[in-house]
C-alpha cells in the first residue's frame, strides 16, 4: 500500500536580505586615505587610525551629534564639532600604588608613580557608538593601522534620499508579493490515499510513492526502478493511454500524469502494476501549478 509514505517539505529561500557586516569604507581614486561609505544602520564601519594622526568622520551636513560612547575612553581622544567627529589614539597613563622612598637628605617620602602605556594594535581595539539628531545610530570599530594599510584621514557618509528609501521599500514589498505567489504556485499534495496491486515479478515498475494535487497524479520512482507506460482503466472503455511527463524531485524520478483517476495501470513488457486512488474526487482543483524558480525548492526527505 502506498499511503503517507513520504513527507514533502518546502524550503523557502528569501529573495533579498540585508546581512550585518563590517563595512570597510571605499577609497577615493585620488587619494586612498580619503574614504566614503553609505550609511546602513545594520553595519559596523571600520576606522583605521594611527598614532600622531587624527581621523575625521563626516556626517550629513545638517546632522548634529548627541551622544558618544566608546569602550576604551582612556586610550582614545574623541571630539565633535557640528557634523564632524575627530578621533585619535593617545597614550594611557596607569597609576601605580604608593611607594616609600628616601630623598637626598635621607628623609622618607611617599611617592606615587605611574606607568605610561603607548598605543598598540592589540590593546587599542575598541568600538565607538554615536547617536545623532537624525535618529541615526552609527557603529564603528576603531583599530590602529599597521604595515601598508592606509589610515582613514576622512570618512564621509552618503545617504539615500527619502524617495530612494520609498522606492527601496516598494521594491521589497513587490518582491515579497511575488515570492508569496511563487509559494502558492507550487503543486501541493492533497491526497496520499493510494493502494496498489503488484503482479508477479513486477516490483521493478512499482512506484515508491503516489499522490495527487487535485488535478495531476504523481508517481515517484527511485533510480533503480523502470519508468513504465501509463494507462487509464475503466470498466466500460477498458484501457486508454495517458499523457505524462517526467521531472526530477530530489533523488526520485516523478512520473506526472496529466489527470486524476480511480484506476491506473502501469505496464512494461509482461510486468503490470495496478494503482487505485481511494481518495479520488475528494479534493479536486481546476488548475495545478508548478515553479522552476530557484528561490523555492521542494525536497522529499524521508519515509514515515
Amino acid at each position: 500500500m502506498i499511503k503517507n509514505i513520504l513527507n514533502t517539505i518546502y524550503v523557502f529561500i528569501c529573495l533579498s536580505s540585508f546581512a550585518n557586516a563590517l563595512d570597510i569604507p571605499k577609497s577615493s581614486h585620488l587619494d586612498p586615505r580619503i574614504t566614503y561609505t553609505m550609511y546602513e544602520s545594520k553595519n559596523v564601519v571600520l576606522v583605521r587610525c594611527k598614532v600622531g594622526y587624527v581621523s575625521m568622520i563626516e556626517f550629513e551636513r545638517d546632522e548634529r551629534i548627541l551622544n558618544i560612547a566608546t569602550g576604551f575612553s582612556d586610550g582614545w581622544e574623541i571630539a565633535d564639532k557640528d557634523n564632524y567627529l575627530f578621533i585619535k589614539p593617545k597614550a594611557y597613563a596607569m597609576k601605580t600604588e604608593e611607594q616609600d622612598m628616601t630623598d637626598e637628605n635621607g628623609e622618607k617620602i611617599k611617592f606615587q608613580g605611574s606607568t605610561v602605556i603607548q598605543p598598540n594594535e592589540e590593546d587599542w581595539k575598541t568600538n565607538l557608538l554615536v547617536t545623532t539628531n537624525k535618529n541615526r545610530v552609527y557603529k564603528f570599530d576603531l583599530v590602529l593601522a599597521s604595515g601598508k594599510k592606509n589610515v582613514n584621514y576622512n570618512i564621509e557618509f552618503a545617504y539615500t534620499t527619502k524617495k530612494e528609501e520609498a522606492q527601496k521599500a516598494e521594491k521589497l514589498a513587490k518582491q515579497k508579493m511575488e515570492f508569496q505567489k511563487e509559494i502558492e504556485r507550487v503543486n501541493i499534495p492533497r491526497n496520499w490515499n493510494f493502494v496498489m496491486h503488484v503482479n508477479k515479478d513486477s516490483n521493478s515498475i512499482a512506484p515508491d510513492f503516489a499522490y495527487d494535487d487535485g488535478v495531476f497524479t504523481y508517481l515517484g520512482f527511485s533510480t533503480t526502478k523502470t519508468i513504465p507506460s501509463v494507462f487509464l482503466f475503466d470498466e466500460k472503455n477498458g484501457e486508454s493511454i495517458l499523457n505524462t511527463h517526467i521531472k526530477k524531485d530530489g533523488k526520485y524520478d516523478v512520473l506526472t500524469i496529466h489527470k486524476t483517476a480511480q484506476k491506473i495501470l502501469l505496464r512494461s513488457g509482461d510486468k503490470l502494476v495496478g494503482i487505485f486512488n481511494q481518495g479520488y474526487g475528494q479534493n479536486p482543483k481546476d488548475k495545478t501549478y508548478d515553479t522552476n524558480k530557484a528561490n523555492i525548492v521542494r525536497e522529499i526527505i524521508g519515509k514515515e
